[in-house]
């Protein structure tokens, strides 16, 4: 009804019309050739919280634009001025457009404006929160499954408890980054990046079919236990490929099955397993190298102690050309730059439990929660929920591996310990949901400042109790 109506010279104005467009579901605003506004229906004065069926009627939509961003109804929105100024250049234009945006309430919206042949506009509002949610929790459904499939390669071969998630939240950095960068515009754009974020949760998959002996080797691989090793990513890629089979188009196990096979290849041909090179390996497989590699150093291995960042940085840097995609790489250079620009909470020897192995933890998630501040800094949305699903997963690995290491040495306060563990899981969980269910952009200053309050006075008042009790790791 709304575009069909957009086509008159200017919606006719009788009682029954009126009563009509308060009938409707959507929203209705219209704008006259001076961009006075003319008329809203009450759909309209109830999504966007206006008081009276005349509020603003013959005034400019400038002054209605102006109150809104003052209410804080433009939760991104640039300085005032610039901001109204920016909307009415775009109406004097005269061209049609659609969005979706979320109210400070969490209400989606779905806005679509049409010009009016007379001059002015038409607006139309529809409340879409429903279906997005619905959508959103799909999509949700959709990663926990890879989640879980990727984990139960991975739990063998590393104690960092959601190494997928990392490497997941490094992708799509780099990926973002390489849009902004203008590198291979062909390829990445929004889709992109949020497809190949998800996909990469299961570049390790096939990891399954290695054994044990292996993964979880302290040492040095003979040349035959190599080999062996090198068959996982065919194993991963092959897996994939038959799940996308069974499911039909799937973008997350097309893009997973390309990264599967071709995060070991090296940019100069010298990788496994195909000896690809350059733009023969696909752009997925040469961005999940760098995040899987970067990853892999900065963590706890059987065989090696967690790097610091600047001399895994450093390392990653010297293989540009060689081992990964230059482009790739700066790109990753960048982003690591911009983790660095806000820090919240900073660990200090006195934080020491006196075990290798919980201080470890304790440090990556003072790093999760410091990059939980930059990406809100960046009002990056899909960074901040990654984020939040990283914390509430690593969190939850390491209560459960404090809690059985104080279990082993029988320390006994250890149910008083679990229970303050428990009321921060919720509590975090909690916030995850919120922030979910009312699509927030940002978690807010106060929770990121609670969230350093309580990790800093957690480590060094409860966690010291038991330090005494604890041996240190063998």
């Amino acid at each position: 009804m709304p575009h069909a109506m957009a086509q008159a010279a200017s919606p006719p104005r009788d009682d029954h019309i009126n009563h009509a467009l308060d009938a409707m579901d959507q929203g209705f605003l219209w704008l006259d050739q001076n961009l006075l506004v003319r008329q809203h229906n009450r759909a309209y004065r109830r999504l966007l919280d206006i008081d009276g069926a005349d509020q603003f009627v013959g005034e400019p939509y400038s002054a209605l634009l102006a109150f809104l961003h003052t209410r804080g109804e433009f939760q991104d929105a640039s300085e005032q001025e610039n901001f109204v100024s920016g909307r009415l250049r775009a109406l004097q234009a005269g061209e049609p457009y659609r969005i979706k945006r979320v109210r400070p309430n969490g209400v989606m919206l779905s806005v679509a404006a049409v010009p009016l042949a007379g001059g002015g506009y038409v607006y139309t509002y529809l409340d879409v929160t429903r279906e997005s949610r619905a959508l959103e929790e799909v999509q949700r459904t959709a990663k926990a499954t890879v989640v879980a499939m990727a984990n139960f390669a991975e739990h063998r071969d590393t104690d960092t408890g959601v190494h997928v998630l990392r490497v997941a939240r490094l992708v799509g950095q780099i990926a973002q980054q390489l849009k902004a960068n203008g590198e291979f515009p062909d390829i990445v754009d929004d889709a992109f990046v949020e497809q190949v974020r998800i996909a990469s949760i299961l570049h390790d998959v096939g990891k399954i079919s290695s054994p044990d002996r292996i993964l979880l080797k302290p040492g040095p691989l003979t040349d035959d236990e190599r080999r062996t090793m090198m068959l996982h990513p065919a194993m991963g890629a092959q897996l994939l490929r038959q799940a996308h089979l069974m499911m039909g188009e799937s973008s997350y196990l097309r893009i997973g099955a390309d990264i599967a096979l071709t995060h070991h290849e090296w940019y100069d041909g010298s990788g496994y397993p195909a000896g690809l090179a350059g733009e023969g390996i696909p752009l997925a497989g040469r961005i999940c190298a760098i995040a899987d590699v970067f990853d892999a150093l900065m963590s706890r291995r059987p065989y090696k102690a967690p790097w610091t960042t600047e001399r895994a940085v450093s390392h990653i840097a010297q293989q540009r050309g060689t081992q990964f995609d230059p482009a790739v790489t700066d790109a990753f250079v960048e982003v690591i730059r911009l983790r660095e620009a806000v820090s919240l909470v900073q660990w200090t020897d006195s934080m020491s439990v006196g075990n290798a192995h919980i201080d470890e933890q304790h440090m990556i998630l003072m790093d999760t929660i410091n990059q939980l501040a930059t990406a809100e800094s960046q009002n990056d949305r899909p960074l901040v929920a990654m984020i939040i699903d990283e914390l509430v997963s690593y969190a939850s690995f390491h209560f459960y591996f404090e809690e059985q290491l104080m279990a082993d040495a029988g320390y006994p306060d250890l149910e008083k310990h679990r229970r303050i563990h428990q009321g921060f899981s919720k509590w975090i969980a909690d916030v995850r949901e919120d922030f979910f269910h009312r699509r927030r952009t940002q978690v807010g200053a106060r929770i990121l400042h609670f969230l350093r309050d309580w990790l800093r006075n957690h480590i060094l008042a409860e966690d010291q109790l038991y330090r005494g009790y604890l041996d240190q790791p063998k």
